[in-house]
This record gives structure tokens, C-alpha cells and sequence, in this order.
């Protein structure tokens, strides 16, 4: 019931905004309309008494019983309707091309501009911002590099002072991919200056829904506290197995990754306390459950002459321990990493012979490589490193709303270990607002529109991309199940997509009708009415063709789920 409920909220927005859009610029014309109504066929209603139809003036406004669509019926819009001589100057067909072009394009305009509003509201609501406080540099990044280091404070880009992270990001991509200069505040020190030449932004599907975009290889997510444990080493005697979390060193706090490496390289060779979590099985009854348990170690320090190759030292001693990046916590059968002897446990450290410390930089050599064959990649076994040649393979992921996308990969899964980071209030959070609402509507635009050009590139496929009622439906409850904010979003992204898809130019849906006004113009009289006739009755089997498709998608990606209802 919650599903339906943020079903019709959804529809009903998009759909009152939509028609609205036709609406009032009728109004404004001082165009006869007869029908607003949201949904089609007849009225909503339960006995005589109610009945969702109202009439005010000359306008019947109502509720029909088919959510999917509304419509805004004009004096005079079917051209084989007669109409009283008295009638003829408020008729949508007597009005000049101009008129009914506006009234016509309001529709798509008002779904889009719907979006404003909603990102005003879910922009305006947002009361706090990540600061502008680096939390991880990607090794080997123009960023690292540069000398750039975890905790610094960004105070300018450029010409541009920055407040929050996000301006950061949109100072770097106003430069387009240009060398800037970026000013830092290092341990409460005055500015330190780096210039950067920036990397193109890789995306592992590659559609590039956003364009081209550029990047230094900074992060605002702080690396996580979860731990991974070189077999054999100190930390690995003391009892530390991969997969804890470090919460204290000798009793003191620490937050993430490089704060325990800071710790640790602190101590030297000084045997230090660590308190740590870990998920243990618990047995009750039949049932095996996981349940964090408190754990305690003491680990002893070695010479970091002593480490292994491939491993990571602090400073001048060794213990064994790392983040637990790129550690392989699953594999897929099938795909490469299984077929070339990989395990559960393994760690993968390095590529084309250079070591490799994140997930990141993992994926970038995969998607920047991938034509090239096999990808020499460096693992790290418990009792010996291997060389591998691995070719990637193109893996699909489905996502909670039955949209599948690809990516090259090698086939293994691992665990995010990643923690938030600074976090600040909002700074001018009414501009900010103001401004995002306007960004976030063109990039909701630009990406809609990239996605119908990849459909037509054959970069997606259209029985994964085009959905129906059956995933509206879905998304509007999974959308809510995750909090108005994803809710709003969504709401937001399909209100572009409706107007975008409105204006394509299929007799019968807006696109068809401004078309035709077009040739109106371009032939300086009206189109012959057989014409239009036989190009509405194109349009509709059109229209139905669609959305059977969209329909047959529906029932192909969610049958599990119907099939259940009916036992």
C-alpha cells in the first residue's frame, strides 16, 4: 500500500504539472478549455454521490480512474469538431501559429521546470556541507604527485575561493581540464600553493551521462578503520585477523586509516594496544547469526627492513596491518580473477608491475587498458606473490530498480572501507540553493538527453533502458523507502524525462503537434487535415507499440515478483 500511495503522489505531481503547463498558457490566450483532467477515462467515482468532477466556469476539472497520463481538451484542438460562429475566436485551431506553439510547448516546459523548484526545496533543506578538508589523495594522482596530502584545507581554486566541496568540484570543472593553481592550508599553517594539471574522470560504464569531466585525484571520504593482515606478519601472531576494525590505539581513539598509520608510525618499535571489532558467529538455537564482538591485541613492531615486498611499513617499523583495500572478499564465477586461481583472502597490489593501494586505481588501469588484452596484475597470496595476465570481461550489475548497467572487471567483489568526512554547515545555504536548483535541472537535462543519444548509439539497451508503469511504480516505493530526499530527486529526474520524451516528434504526442505547426509556418498554410489524420493514427499505433514495449520490460524484469502475487 505505501508503494501505491507514493505511485499516485508521483504520477499526480508530474502529470498537474504537465497538464498545467498546457493549461495556463490557454488561459493566457484566452482559449475556451473544456477538460482538465489527470488520468484518462471517466471520472473517478463510488455511487451517486461521489464523484471526482467539478465544474467551474467553462472548465470540467476531474480525476479519472487510469493514472498513467491526463490531458487539457480545448474548444476546437479536433480539427473535424464543429464549432459555433460565436466560439471560432477562442478555438485553439483559429489561433495563430505562435499562440498554439506556446500552449503546446507548455506542457514539456513545465515538466522541466518542475525540476527547479524540487532541487530548490531538496537544496534548500540541506543544512550541512562536506568541507573543503581532503580525506584521501589517490596515489599516483595529479593530486599526489603534487605533494597534496589527507587533512589539508582547501582555500582557493584558482581565482575562486572555496567554502565547500562541492564549489571545489565546480571551480575544476569551470577550468576544462586546464592546469590550476590550488591554495591549501596544511596543520594550521599559512597557504601552500600547488599547480595541477588535471586527469579526464573515467567512467567505468562508459556512457559519460555527465559529459567530460576532470579531476586531481582528491577525495572527502576519509579511507576506513577495517583492517587487512599480512599472513605471517606481527599483527597476524597477535591474533588480528583481516576484516576487524580498529576502534583505539593504546586507548586513544582513531578515525580512519591514516590516523592508526600516524599512530603507529608514533611508536616505533614500541609494542602498541589496539581495540577492535570484529564479526563473530553466534549460535542460537539452529540459527548462526554474525554479532560484532570486542576484541584486544598487542602487537610488537619489527624493523620496517623486515617487510615483505608488497607490503605497507610506518615509518620506520612494520606490523603487518593495512586498509583492507583490495583485499578480495568474494569472486564471481566465471569471470577472470576466479578462472586465473584468485581466492577470497588474496590481495591484489599492483599492476603493470607498480604497486596499487585503492580500488580506484584498480578500476582506472581496467577501463584505461582494456582493449589492450591481458593486463599484467600483481597478487599477493599468504604465502607467495604471483604474476597474473588477466583480461577484463564486461560484468552486469542490476541495481535495486531492475536497471542493469556494464562494466569491464576482472570479477572480484571486495568491502567498502570508507568513512564521511569533515562535515560543516552550510555556507550562504539560500544561494547555494538558488543556484543548485538551476545546475542540478541542466545536468538532469544533459543526462536524459545523453541517454536517449547512447540508446540510439547502441551503447544502452532500450529493453534495459525504457520502463512502464510496473517500474514507476517500483521506483516511486523503493525511492520513498529511502527518504524524501532520494524521493524528491527522482521525482525531479522523471519530470525532465516526461517533458523531454513529450517533445519528440510522434504525431499525437507534443513534439508531433509542434512539428506540424512548423510545417505550417515553413509552407505558410495549415496542414491538410487527411494528413494529420493519418499522421495521429500513425502516432497512436506508434504510442501503443511503445508502451506495449515498456510493458513486455516491465513484466520481464520484475516476474518474480508478479508471479509471487499470484502464488
Amino acid at each position: 500500500m505505501a508503494s501505491l500511495f507514493w505511485f499516485i503522489v508521483l504520477i499526480g505531481i508530474l502529470i498537474f504539472a504537465h497538464e498545467g503547463g498546457h493549461f495556463l498558457f490557454a488561459k493566457l490566450f484566452r482559449v475556451k478549455v473544456l477538460t482538465f483532467s489527470l488520468g484518462f477515462g471517466t471520472p473517478v467515482s463510488l455511487g451517486r454521490r461521489f464523484r471526482l468532477s467539478w465544474k467551474r466556469g467553462e472548465t470540467e476539472y476531474r480525476i479519472a480512474w487510469f493514472p498513467i497520463g491526463g490531458f487539457v481538451r480545448m474548444l476546437g484542438d479536433d480539427p473535424t469538431e464543429p464549432i459555433a460562429e460565436a466560439d471560432q475566436p477562442r478555438a485553439f485551431l483559429t489561433q495563430p501559429p505562435w499562440k498554439r506553439l506556446l500552449i503546446i510547448f507548455g506542457g514539456p516546459l513545465f515538466s522541466v521546470m518542475l525540476a527547479v523548484p524540487i532541487y530548490f526545496t531538496y537544496n534548500l533543506l540541506q543544512s550541512t556541507a562536506r568541507a573543503p578538508v581532503i580525506g584521501r589523495v589517490i596515489p599516483g594522482s595529479p593530486a599526489a604527485e603534487a605533494g597534496l596530502l589527507p587533512g589539508d584545507e582547501i582555500v582557493r581554486l584558482g581565482t575562486s575561493r572555496i567554502e565547500s566541496w562541492e564549489e571545489l568540484d565546480e571551480a575544476l570543472q569551470a577550468a576544462g581540464g586546464g592546469e590550476v593553481e590550488l591554495a591549501v592550508r596544511r596543520d594550521g599553517q599559512g597557504e601552500k600553493r600547488f599547480r595541477i594539471k588535471p586527469y579526464a574522470e573515467v567512467d567505468e560504464t562508459g556512457l559519460e551521462l555527465l559529459g567530460e569531466r576532470y579531476e586531481l585525484g582528491l577525495r572527502h571520504q576519509l579511507q576506513g578503520n577495517i583492517l587487512g593482515v599480512v599472513a605471517g606478519s606481527p599483527a597476524a601472531r597477535a591474533g588480528i585477523r583481516c576484516w576487524d576494525k580498529v576502534l583505539a590505539a593504546d586507548g586513544k581513539p582513531v578515525e580512519g586509516w591514516a590516523e592508526l598509520q600516524r599512530a603507529l608510525a608514533a611508536k616505533g618499535e614500541s609494542e602498541v594496544g589496539l581495540q577492535l571489532v570484529r564479526a563473530a558467529e553466534v549460535q542460537i538455537g539452529a540459527i548462526t547469526i554474525r554479532a560484532p564482538s570486542m576484541v584486544e591485541a598487542r602487537v610488537r613492531p619489527v624493523p620496517a627492513s623486515s617487510a615483505p615486498a608488497w607490503t605497507i611499513a610506518h615509518g620506520e617499523s612494520y606490523t603487518g596491518l593495512e586498509p583492507v583495500d583490495l583485499y578480495v572478499m568474494d569472486l564471481l564465477d566465471g569471470y577472470p580473477a576466479q578462472k586465473a586461481g584468485v581466492q577470497p583472502g588474496d590481495k591484489i597490489v599492483g599492476m603493470f608491475g607498480k604497486p596499487i593501494y585503492t580500488w580506484e586505481e584498480f578500476s582506472r588501469h581496467i577501463i584505461l587498458h582494456k582493449r589492450e588484452g591481458p593486463i599484467p596484475v600483481t597478487v599477493r597470496k599468504p604465502h607467495e606473490v604471483v604474476e597474473l595476465e588477466l583480461t577484463p570481461a564486461e560484468i552486469a550489475e542490476t541495481n535495486d530498480f531492475k536497471q542493469t548497467t556494464r562494466k569491464p572487471g576482472m570479477g572480484v567483489t571486495y568491502q567498502p572501507n570508507l568513512l564521511s568526512g569533515e562535515m560543516i554547515p552550510r555556507p550562504n545555504r539560500l544561494a547555494y540553493a538558488l543556484k543548485s536548483s538551476v545546475t542540478d535541472t541542466w545536468r538532469a537535462i544533459s543526462m536524459n538527453v545523453l541517454g536517449f543519444v547512447r540508446i540510439f548509439q547502441g551503447k544502452v539497451k532500450a529493453t534495459e533502458a525504457i520502463g512502464g508503469p510496473i517500474m514507476i511504480f517500483t521506483v516511486a516505493g523503493k525511492s520513498a523507502e529511502r527518504g524524501w530526499r532520494t524521493f524528491l530527486t527522482m521525482m525531479a529526474f522523471l519530470s525532465v524525462l516526461l517533458g523531454l520524451l513529450n517533445l519528440l516528434p510522434i504525431p499525437i504526442l507534443d513534439g508531433g503537434h509542434i512539428a506540424f505547426i512548423a510545417v505550417e509556418v515553413m509552407i505558410r498554410k495549415p496542414v491538410p487535415l487527411q494528413a494529420r489524420i493519418v499522421a495521429s493514427y500513425v502516432g497512436l499505433v506508434l504510442l501503443i507499440g511503445l508502451m506495449a514495449f515498456a510493458i513486455f520490460n516491465d513484466i520481464h524484469r520484475y516476474w518474480p515478483e508478479i508471479s509471487s502475487v499470484f502464488g
